[in-house]
This record gives C-alpha cells, sequence and structure tokens, in this order.
C-alpha cells in the first residue's frame, strides 16, 4: 500500500504539467438548412474581427441589426449561434493568451451576446 503513494503522487505531477486543452470552437452550420443565415467564411470573418474590436459592446449591436435588416424574422437563438462561431476563431488565433483565458474570453463574450440579443 505504501508504493501506491509514491505512484499517485508522481501521476498527479505529470497529469498537472499537461497543457490544457485547445479552445474548441463551434462550426458554422451548413447553409442548406432552414433558418441558417446564409454568410460566407469570408463575411464569418469579418464580424469575427469586427466583433473582437475593443468596442466590442457596440458591435454587437452593430452586427446584430444588421442581420435582423438582412434576414428579417431570424431567431434571436440563431444570431447569438452565428455572432459566437464567428467570435471564437479570433480569440482562438490570440497568442497571447493562454487556453484558460481564451475559454474565459469566449464564455463572457457569448453571455454579453444572450444579454444584449435577448
Amino acid at each position: 500500500m505504501l508504493r501506491l503513494a509514491p505512484l499517485a503522487t508522481a501521476l498527479l505531477v505529470a497529469t498537472s504539467a499537461l497543457p490544457a486543452f485547445a479552445l474548441d470552437c463551434p462550426k458554422p452550420q451548413p447553409t442548406t438548412k432552414p433558418g441558417i443565415l446564409k454568410e460566407t467564411p469570408a463575411q464569418m470573418t469579418a464580424v469575427g474581427k469586427q466583433l473582437a474590436s475593443s468596442d466590442t459592446l457596440n458591435a454587437i449591436a452593430s452586427v446584430t441589426a444588421d442581420l435582423r435588416i438582412r434576414y428579417p424574422g431570424v431567431e434571436s437563438a440563431e444570431v447569438v449561434n452565428y455572432l459566437v462561431t464567428a467570435y471564437c476563431p479570433v480569440v482562438a488565433a490570440d497568442r497571447k493568451l493562454s487556453e484558460a483565458q481564451k475559454k474565459a474570453a469566449v464564455d463572457g463574450f457569448a453571455a454579453q451576446v444572450m444579454r444584449q440579443v435577448y
């Protein structure tokens, strides 16, 4: 039984030294499905960069208003999904942030989007 303690300690130290899992961003939905915003990858990239600007609150409002004009009747859930899907890759590519900081940034952004869109 005494031999298990060093093994358990070594296992704990080894697993705590492992890097965090990479941020897993949502994938864009196929645009052929009903209710899905029909945006190109280039449009999503541009929106993601706009949303990652220093004025995120106004960017969310601006992009949401634009989407509602171009897609009358779009459901709020689809707008939220689109904004988070566009924003996440910009954060994932930021080498200055740790994986934990990236996850926190996307989670915080998603919460802000939910408050503004609904």
